[in-house]
């Protein structure tokens, strides 16, 4: 995998320093031009190889940047939206940068320790009717990498939709967005925040209570380490679907999930406020007896499954009278 970079003393973990060599920006190929003139900030820039990952071969380029000026996912997002063709599976890592966001815009903190990781996958070679269930690729990517990095110590578990917890905490979001064509999924992008060595200081809600990192939990990790272990899971995780489809990883959404016989309450999506700025009532309120093939929620006393929403705990809404 080709490797460009700003921040060569800052990877020694992953590429040996003596191996980079250094790069101008009109020496590289136009598609490799166009992502970094986006995603990386001006300044000089040395490229590597990085050959360790698995399976060989699956990953294309990574761009590793130390200071990323904005949301790379959103950056990334309007590039696969022109005519931008990616030679391969693209991964963007950012050490730190500003801008970043989580789902409907709200704010994510870089902490520098954390992962915060773009991931395309141009023509993936899937049918457009697996879209919805491709949400599930990153969170269950996310748990697969926790247990293998941790020798299975650590099992972090799947709040619907997307939110990754550990005892408790939340410790990973995602993000993905999907290109149709016709009947075929054209491009998959998925965002990944990890909380390796930080907890950011965030307002809790009923709906994040909590937030930890992989470090309070008492693993010896590094976001290099993340960042392979994480793109080793997707590799994997991909081939799976491309093999034997979306059975297997709906069937590990499922192992991981932290709802299933629990009550919960699930109100409208919004940005802000105590409650993110949901209504009084809840949508929907119920035990969760199970989770639908297109990731719906399934729940007792409630006719329809559910398909929208923001997910609490109940025993979160009570003291606020939901």
């Amino acid at each position: 995998m080709l490797v460009l970079s700003d921040c060569p003393g800052k990877l020694a973990g992953l590429i040996p320093e003596g191996s980079w060599s250094e790069v101008e920006e009109a020496a590289l190929t136009a598609t490799d031009g166009r992502v970094w003139r986006a995603l990386g900030p001006a300044g000089r820039l040395w490229q590597g190889h990085l050959e360790s990952l698995a399976p060989p071969g699956f990953w294309s380029r990574a761009l590793i940047v130390g200071e990323a000026p904005g949301s790379q996912f959103d950056a990334l997002r309007e590039l696969l939206g022109s005519d931008l063709e990616l030679p391969g599976p693209t991964a963007c890592l950012a050490l730190s940068g500003r801008g970043f966001h989580g789902q409907r815009g709200r704010p994510w903190l870089a902490a520098p320790g954390n992962l915060h990781l773009c991931v395309a996958f141009p023509e993936p070679g899937l049918a457009a009717r697996h879209a919805s269930l491709l949400a599930a690729l990153p969170t269950v990517s996310v748990i697969d990498a926790v247990r293998s990095l941790t020798g299975g110590s650590l099992q972090p578990g799947i709040k619907w939709v997307n939110d990754v917890l550990l005892d408790g905490c939340k410790i990973a979001g995602v993000l993905t967005s999907t290109q149709t064509q016709a009947d075929r999924i054209g491009a998959v992008l998925l965002g990944i925040g990890l909380n390796v060595a930080t907890a950011p200081a965030v307002d809790t809600t009923p709906f994040v209570p909590s937030v930890g990192c992989l470090a309070e939990a008492g693993a010896t990790v590094t976001v290099l380490d993340a960042f392979v272990g994480v793109l080793d899971a997707l590799a994997r995780r991909m081939g799976e679907i491309e093999s034997a489809g979306p059975g297997p990883l709906l069937e590990a959404y499922r192992a991981a999930s932290l709802v299933i016989g629990r009550e919960v309450c699930v109100f409208e999506e919004a940005a802000e406020g105590p409650m993110a700025g949901s209504p009084a009532r809840p949508l929907a309120r119920g035990t969760v007896r199970g989770i639908g093939d297109d990731l719906s929620l399934v729940l007792d006393g409630v006719d329809a499954p559910v398909t929208r929403g923001r997910l609490a705990f109940a025993e979160h809404c009570d003291p606020l009278g939901r």
